[in-house]
């Protein structure tokens, strides 16, 4: 049995019947090396893509503006002085920055 395939293989062989069945292979894995190399291409497009949704997506975070901080009640009067200082010198030092520029 094993001696008649080897006779089979080798009559195949000379009328080259057993290089077309090779080319059919071939050709099926260069269709499918096509394949690969388009879905390496779509996921590269779809990486760049979303980079840049992140990126936009960070500028957009620090645009937003975060709502003032609410000032605590001030329970007793020397709390009030020491706020009020507080106030007047930011306002004083905004004043002064304003001046240099």
């Amino acid at each position: 049995m094993k001696s008649l395939i080897k006779i089979i293989m080798a009559i195949l062989g000379i009328l080259g019947l057993s290089g077309k069945a090779s080319a059919k292979k071939k050709a099926e894995v260069k269709k499918i090396d096509k394949k690969v190399k388009e879905v390496k291409k779509a996921r590269k497009t779809v990486q760049k893509k979303k980079t840049a949704v992140q990126k936009k997506k960070a500028t957009v975070k620090k645009a937003v503006k975060t709502p003032p901080k609410k000032k605590p009640n001030v329970k007793t009067a020397k709390a009030a002085r020491t706020s009020l200082k507080t106030r007047a010198r930011k306002k004083w030092k905004k004043e002064l920055y304003r001046k240099i520029i």
